[in-house]
């Protein structure tokens, strides 16, 4: 009787366990472990709105093809079209990668993530 009690403990801390650490991980996007985009609002030379800022890989891999999102929303709220940006050039490991890309039309608030990407060494991309 005393192992039967012993077991079943076991089990239900291993079950108690396992169910925190999927709680942790959750809504955490594979983006968001591989990289850090940190942009600002500027203009061109012509006086176009544009985003600029850096990719940061924030991984031991080199990637490439990596393009951007730009979603934002004018000033009574309402959305605008996504903008795509492809970054030019392959991010090294634990390191950051520049871009600027003119926007079609100015927002009043932007979010900015990675769209999409390749592993240089092959693999998977998101």
């Amino acid at each position: 009787m005393i192992k039967r009690g012993l077991v079943l403990g076991i089990l239900l801390a291993m079950l108690a366990t396992a169910g925190t650490a999927l709680a942790q991980s959750f809504g955490i996007s594979p983006t968001d472990r591989t990289f850090k985009v940190t942009w600002d609002t500027t203009t061109t030379k012509r006086g176009q709105p544009a985003i600029e800022g850096y990719v940061v890989n924030q991984t031991a891999y080199v990637y490439r093809q990596i393009i951007l999102a730009v979603n934002g929303t004018d000033a009574s709220g309402r959305a605008l079209a996504t903008t795509l940006i492809y970054v030019n050039g392959d991010v090294t490991a634990f390191d950051r990668l520049y871009f600027k890309n003119a926007l079609p039309q100015a927002g009043d608030n932007y979010r900015v993530t990675v769209n999409s990407y390749e592993r240089a060494n092959g693999g998977g991309g998101y």
